[in-house]
């Protein structure tokens, strides 16, 4: 009855896992189920001890959210919307919230490999395996849209027509989620089938999740994976390579310098044409503008934690972008990855401890086969665009921990 209560147990952590990872923007109201769940049961988390690093991270995300509310009093917010939980202070409070959900997820995950270290085959098995199978139940659903018999807005899973997202906003994030995935194949055992659930993934990333980031992150992972290989293989056209590289890089500073001008010029233009355009105005192509902005005037301590949108459309940072129609005020503006919105809200101080974290987790996994590349992954991924506030890089974390404790197995070459 025990081993039964405890495979019980598994499975259903594993469940929860799944569904946390899967359903980023389902929502009851305006609140995050799995965000909910999570922050439920993240006081009975804490009541027992907790792997140091994410403690450490803990802390750090603590510190930074007494620090953004003291740092909220400092500005003055030019524009603000109607809503309520989009208010200063208030954001700071929220995004403190999710950012203890990505804790409480990690300690699930770390705390399952530990309870279970003579199944971490099977836990690793049941990630894979079930996140592909509904990979798979979308692409069965797109499928059917594409012949005609269900529409775009009933599929949920499917936008322009063309493109897979799953349960995410878009294309990107699902794509980069399903990145992730790729990673977790490589602690499965390394045979045929193993090959043919990353080539099902990537084939979904690149020709109908239509992630960019999601096959640059697969691509540039596999690469580190196998760099000693390919570093072996290639050393005799090492030097052509750096001439080549040097004159490539050479070529494009030129180019992109020019190109900048012309762009400058181009989107000034666009905005005098489309005012109300927000794509536009709340677009990655506005943050381009703005995010330097912020960084250079608020570059030791950040802007504080939360309130990039809400700081966003004062006129000391929006440069020549007009101020956002009333009724798009509050919608979420476009982020551009974990590590920029740690160096805006957080500053320089907040991205040296993040990466001094990290740094000491890399130092006790080095020795480990791929212990470096796996440190990596966790920070590419957000360099790849995934926010800081997204459920799944802080998976990958508590695998990464579970690996450098020996909770699984060494993972394939």
């Amino acid at each position: 009855m025990k081993i039964k209560t405890n495979n019980l147990r598994l499975i259903f952590t594993v469940c929860l896992i799944t569904f946390c990872i899967q359903t980023p923007d389902v929502k009851l109201g305006f609140v995050k189920i799995s965000e909910l769940i999570l922050l439920l049961i993240t006081p009975f988390l804490l009541k027992k001890s907790v792997n140091k690093f994410i403690f450490y991270f803990f802390v750090f995300f603590s510190i930074e959210a007494v620090l953004g509310l003291i740092i909220t009093s400092t500005h003055h917010f030019q524009i603000l919307g109607p809503s309520k939980f989009k208010a200063p202070y208030i954001i700071t409070i929220a995004r403190y919230f999710e950012l203890i959900t990505c804790i409480s997820l990690s300690i699930i995950t770390f705390r399952l490999f530990e309870k279970h270290k003579d199944q971490s085959k099977k836990i690793i098995d049941y990630l894979v395996n079930w996140n592909i199978a509904i990979t798979v139940f979308f692409f069965l659903i797109f499928l059917i849209v594409k012949t005609g018999l269900l529409s775009v807005q009933q599929s949920i899973v499917v936008y322009d027509f063309n493109r897979l997202r799953g349960l995410y906003n878009e294309g990107g994030p699902f794509g980069l989620m399903l990145s992730f995935i790729f990673i977790l194949t490589f602690f499965q055992d390394n045979n045929r089938f193993t090959f043919l659930k990353r080539l099902f993934l990537f084939i979904i990333i690149a020709f109908f999740a239509r992630s960019k980031a999601g096959i640059l992150f697969t691509v540039v992972w596999t690469g580190l994976y196998n760099f000693e290989i390919l570093k072996n293989k290639l050393r005799a056209f090492i030097f052509p390579l750096i001439l080549l590289f040097a004159a490539g890089f050479y070529f494009l500073f030129v180019n992109v310098s020019s190109m900048y001008i012309t762009e400058l010029n181009r989107v000034k233009l666009s905005v005098k044409q489309r005012p109300e355009d927000i794509n536009l105005i709340l677009g990655r192509v506005s943050g381009i503008y703005i995010v330097p902005n912020m960084i250079k005037e608020n570059p030791v301590l950040g802007i504080g934690l939360g309130n990039y949108p809400l700081l966003r459309n004062n006129a000391e940072y929006r440069s020549f972008f007009p101020k956002p129609p009333k009724e798009s005020i509050d919608l979420d503006a476009h982020g551009f990855g974990g590590i920029v919105d740690i160096l805006v809200e957080m500053g320089i101080a907040g991205l040296f401890f993040f990466m001094f974290i990290l740094s000491g987790i890399n130092k006790e996994i080095k020795r480990l086969n791929k212990g470096t590349v796996l440190t990596l992954s966790f920070l590419l991924i957000y360099c790849f665009g995934v926010q800081i506030y997204f459920l799944y890089p802080w998976v990958l974390l508590a695998v990464i921990l579970a690996y450098k404790n020996n909770y699984i197995n060494e993972i394939s070459n």
